[in-house]
């Protein structure tokens, strides 16, 4: 989505660290220094932000992103990254309108649309991301990218079939990727379809065994089917490959407690609370995907609990 006469490149292979670095925090310490090393690079100092922002430090990408324009007034990837850390920290005006910025700066980029697509979902206008995804579909349509988008915002409008239909097609056009077997399996499960979920799910997870969120979802559909043994088994997976989140702890101990296991759901539960005073956690709809609202976690909690004092006699 870059032009490359908007800035000086320095021939940084950033898909390469991103890659090699295993998590969201090393590659934003390895881009930020490559980007110290070669302060003049634009698009460089934008993917160092990109990463800072994956990272969970919006603001520090904020500052290196206002830089990048600064440096390049018209970088459209920097005012579309602009645009869905605003709608993130609830500034949804700002972050309509650097989307809007973005798409006047790159009219004919599928990748801006996807961006700003996102964006505006976080910000809440769901109408306007799926434009966003339509028209990127529209300049590219086999961008994998684009029509998982797409599902995603059928998805929030409830309109599960055309959700699932979005996302399959985004599978099929990028077998290889993940995140399409997670959303059609978010979608599935929204739709009630729960062996099919748990099935998404299991590609998800062969595709990318390493990674907490397929895992997570899988035991969280498990357990809204009773299954709870099995549901205790991705659980351990999903918190093996992210030990520090709040959310999935929570939910575990609910698991626990719904399968009368009332003192593993007690350890578990002490394990939340301990997590969410360091401030690890997650959010959304999607546990392992940020960081979670208070309002979620209390409710997480509280499910727990019930459940626990049911497992107990209590309930």
């Amino acid at each position: 989505a870059v032009d490359r006469g908007q800035a000086n490149l320095s021939g940084v292979d950033v898909e390469k660290i991103l890659a090699e670095s295993g998590s969201a925090q090393k590659a934003a310490k390895r881009l930020v220094d490559e980007s110290r090393a070669h302060p003049d690079d634009a698009v460089l100092l934008y993917a160092a932000a990109a990463a800072q922002a994956d990272a969970g430090h919006p603001k520090k990408a904020l500052a290196m992103l206002r830089k990048t324009l600064r440096m390049c007034p018209e970088l459209a990837p920097s005012h579309a990254a602009m645009g869905r850390i605003y709608a993130e920290m609830g500034r949804r005006k700002e972050a309509v309108a650097r989307c809007r910025k973005a798409v006047r700066l790159a009219p004919r980029s599928a990748e801006i649309r996807v961006a700003c697509g996102h964006a505006l979902l976080v910000a809440g206008r769901n109408a306007g991301a799926l434009d966003m995804f339509r028209a990127a579909v529209r300049i590219e349509p086999d961008n994998a990218n684009a029509h998982e988008g797409m599902g995603e915002a059928y998805l929030l409008a409830g309109r599960h079939g055309r959700a699932a239909a979005s996302f399959r097609r985004a599978a099929r056009l990028d077998p290889a990727a993940a995140s399409a077997a997670i959303s059609l399996g978010c979608s599935l499960s929204s739709a009630n379809r729960l062996e099919e979920s748990v099935a998404a799910f299991d590609r998800a997870i062969s595709m990318n065994p390493g990674s907490a969120l397929p895992h997570l979802l899988r035991a969280t559909t498990l357990t809204e089917m009773e299954r709870f043994d099995e549901a205790e088994e991705s659980y351990a997976a999903g918190i093996a490959a992210s030990p520090d989140n709040a959310e999935a702890w929570a939910m575990r101990a609910d698991n626990h407690g719904r399968a009368g296991r009332a003192e593993d759901g007690r350890r578990c539960l002490e394990k939340a609370l301990a997590q969410r005073r360091g401030g690890n956690g997650a959010s959304g709809g999607r546990p392992g995907a940020g960081r979670i609202a208070p309002d979620k976690f209390d409710a997480l909690v509280s499910d727990a609990r019930a459940s626990i004092a049911y497992a107990d006699g209590d309930g």
